[in-house]
């Protein structure tokens, strides 16, 4: 709806359906959908108009095409009415509201712009427009324009179109660049009027170029040392544009200079004295920011001063050589050389790698060798030489200048280290192999070291073999690890040595060698033995109980616990004979009776603490039988004898009672002997424990088994003279 405020008139006499008003609708972006298919345009529903209050019914809007006409009810002359009205897009659901004053009656003309802003740029030609102001007139008279404030008659106004002109040029730099402007507009019939204002901008135009304040710069004895960035000379330009338009940046038409900003100049790399003339030349420009650019440039005159600028430089950085590891005295090394550019002697020093003092240098020369006493002693793979050549600054300067270069020593290997295992002395400890295990087990790994480099330092495992004889182990020639290759029985064999060795793979290696034990673990592979299959033994049947008559002592070939034996009797009806699970002694456990019993037996087993005696079982059970019938007859024989003695009976009784006493004197014994025995096993498996080794605790095993031996020889002696 256009334009603002939405005014108009209407005469109070105006028939129904007068025209007074027509609304439309102006999208912000139509500049950019004019191109949109038009296909799809029409696809879209047409905006709808709607009157929403006022007008007191003398007014209707044609809801398409927007026209605001007349009722034909009365209208009351000089009456303005105020008309609410939306407009609504049904694609996008926006609503537009505004308001239209209509006057019943005459209504002074309507500028397009409640006030109007113009801006002129300064090189506007004189009489050429510079903005145009219009109005509308309600009652469609002729208008006519008029300026009534026009400050230095600097504007003129077309009394037809009310376009404006410049009467004359404008100048920016001038200082008066803003002009307030009243435009009256009138309907030449009813002499109806209206007055807007017109503020005019005169805009600045890029029309100045930038002027440096020298055509010339100078600067002289410039030291040719001066750090790259430090400002040597100082430029400037100025612009009477403003704005961007003053806005000057700097550059320069050198690679050897940089300029700031604010136009400080400063050596962009090191400076020459050597270069022609001794001096740089070059061009500095200045450049405004205005549409399109202006540049302004100046001449610039650097004159560089002399000084020991310029460091020795080596003929090479890196010198390369090669020694032999035995080289000898006085051997020479390499020969290094430096020139300086300002013609300045120069001396030589090593100053870095040679912290064992192996290398000598002549500081004229630039000759390196071998040191003469002591003899050198190198090692590899190579030592990197730091040497430094200085000039003596000769030329003048504020100290003398040096550079530096690397002399690598590449040492050539001998052979002449042995491998050696470091570890040897504790692989014995470590070295074991359980009996009865499958080939393939891992018993140790070792390793050796050589000092030498290279080939000569690389180390292959071996094992050392009698010829025809197999020490049933092998080496992973590589890695160092020991596995079996058979199986091993620690009863045959307690123990085995193994001649390790490690032999470098030089041209005439070297070989180091380290023996080492391996011991046979125990497993439990064997079952007690005794040491006689049958035993036989005969008691009075007043014979006391707790006595103890017999010992039936077995045996385990095992090692430690697995040699360990516990004793027990097979299952009697009524369990007469009892046995010392311990020792294995034999005693009267229940009363004999000589009336119901003449002969005992029973089978006596001997079981290892983690493995019982099972095998022959039944064997044994019947042999038991037989045993037990035998006594039987023999304790018959035995009572007919005893009724010839029955007269002796009292003194029977008194000796009685004398065995009776000593077999528990022999019982206490005994006790105090497997205490003791006891005390011993404790004490040799603690010293097991703290690592003595297979072969001591083999050597503690037999000598235990000869006093268990012997003890039971002992036992038996006192049995039978018990019995």
């Amino acid at each position: 709806m256009f334009p603002s405020p939405y005014l108009s008139s209407v005469s109070p006499d105006a028939k129904a359906g007068t025209e007074v008003y027509r609304l439309s609708v102006r999208e912000p972006d139509r500049d950019q959908k004019r191109d949109r298919d038009q296909d799809r345009k029409q696809a879209q529903p047409p905006v709808q108009f709607s009157l929403v209050e006022g007008g007191d019914g003398c007014f209707e809007l044609d809801r398409r095409s927007g026209h605001i006409r007349t009722t034909g009810r009365p209208l009351t002359p000089g009456a303005e009415y105020q008309l609410q009205v939306q407009a609504r897009d049904p694609g996008s659901e926006q609503v537009l509201s505004g308001s239209v004053w209509v006057l019943a009656g005459l209504r002074a003309p309507q500028f397009t712009n409640e006030s109007y802003v113009l801006r002129v740029e300064e090189n506007t030609a004189p009489a050429a427009k510079v903005g145009l102001v219009e109005a509308v007139s309600f009652q469609n008279q002729p208008l006519s324009y008029v300026l009534l404030m026009n400050p230095a008659n600097l504007f003129s106004v077309n009394q037809r179109t009310g376009e404006l002109s410049l009467t004359r040029s404008v100048d920016y730099e001038s200082g008066h660049n803003i002009h307030a402007l009243q435009v009256r507009v009138t309907e030449e019939e009813s002499g109806l009027s209206a007055v807007t204002e017109v503020v005019v901008h005169i805009s600045d135009v890029n029309d100045c170029s930038p002027e440096f304040l020298q055509s010339i710069y100078t600067k002289n004895n410039v030291p040719e040392t001066i750090s790259a960035g430090t400002s040597v000379l100082q430029v400037l330009a100025r612009d009477c544009d403003s704005g961007l338009n003053s806005d000057l940046s700097y550059s320069v038409l050198s690679e050897d200079f940089s300029v700031s900003a604010l136009g400080a100049l400063s050596p962009a790399r090191r400076l020459d004295y050597e270069r022609a003339n001794h001096a740089y030349e070059f061009v500095v420009v200045a450049m405004d920011a205005g549409t399109p650019p202006r540049t302004g440039s100046a001449s610039v005159r650097i004159r560089v001063a002399n000084s020991n600028d310029e460091a020795p430089v080596f003929t090479q950085n890196i010198y390369r050589t090669f020694l032999s590891e035995d080289a000898g005295p006085d051997t020479l090394v390499a020969i290094v050389h430096a020139h300086d550019p300002d013609g300045d002697a120069v001396t030589y020093a090593i100053t870095g790698g040679n912290e064992d003092s192996n290398f000598l240098l002549d500081k004229h020369r630039g000759v390196i060798k071998l040191r003469r006493s002591p003899a050198p002693s190198l090692s590899g793979p190579q030592y990197v030489l730091n040497i430094t050549a200085t000039d003596d600054n000769a030329s003048g300067g504020p100290h003398p200048l040096s550079s530096s270069a690397q002399v690598l020593v590449g040492i050539n290997d001998i052979n002449n280290n042995r491998p050696v295992f470091t570890q040897c002395s504790s692989y014995s400890a470590q070295a074991s192999v359980l009996e009865n295990q499958p080939p393939g087990a891992s018993v140790l790994q070792v390793q050796a070291e050589d000092a030498d480099l290279g080939l000569n330092g690389e180390v292959r495992y071996g094992l050392m073999q009698r010829d025809g004889t197999n020490s049933g182990f092998s080496i992973d020639a590589q890695t160092g690890v020991i596995t079996t290759t058979t199986t091993f029985d620690r009863e045959r064999q307690r123990e085995l040595s193994l001649s390790v060795t490690a032999t470098d793979r030089g041209e005439e290696p070297l070989i180091g060698i380290c023996l080492i034990t391996v011991a046979v673990r125990d497993e439990n592979d064997n079952t007690p033995r005794f040491e006689n299959s049958r035993y036989q033994h005969f008691l009075r049947e007043d014979t006391p109980v707790g006595t103890s008559f017999l010992r039936a002592a077995a045996h385990d070939d095992d090692q430690g616990s697995n040699a360990a034996i516990t004793y027990s009797l097979t299952n009697q009806s009524p369990a007469y004979l009892g046995v010392n699970p311990a020792t294995g002694w034999i005693y009267v456990n229940h009363p004999i009776s000589q009336s119901r019993e003449r002969g005992m037996g029973g089978g006596v087993g001997a079981g290892g603490r983690e493995r019982e005696v099972g095998k022959g079982r039944k064997k044994e059970r019947d042999m038991g039988g037989e045993r037990e019938r035998g006594g039987v007859k023999r304790a018959r024989e035995k009572r007919e004898r005893d009724k010839e003695e029955r007269g002796e009976r009292e003194g029977g009784e008194r000796e009685g009672g004398e065995r009776e006493r000593e077999g528990k004197r022999e019982e206490r014994e005994k006790r105090e002997e497997r205490e003791k025995r006891e005390k011993r096993e404790r004490a040799r498996q603690k010293r097991e424990r703290d690592g003595r080794g297979e072969r001591g605790g083999a050597r503690e095993t037999e000598k235990r088994e000869r006093e268990r031996r012997m003890e039971g020889e002992r036992e038996k002696r006192e049995g039978r003279r018990g019995g």
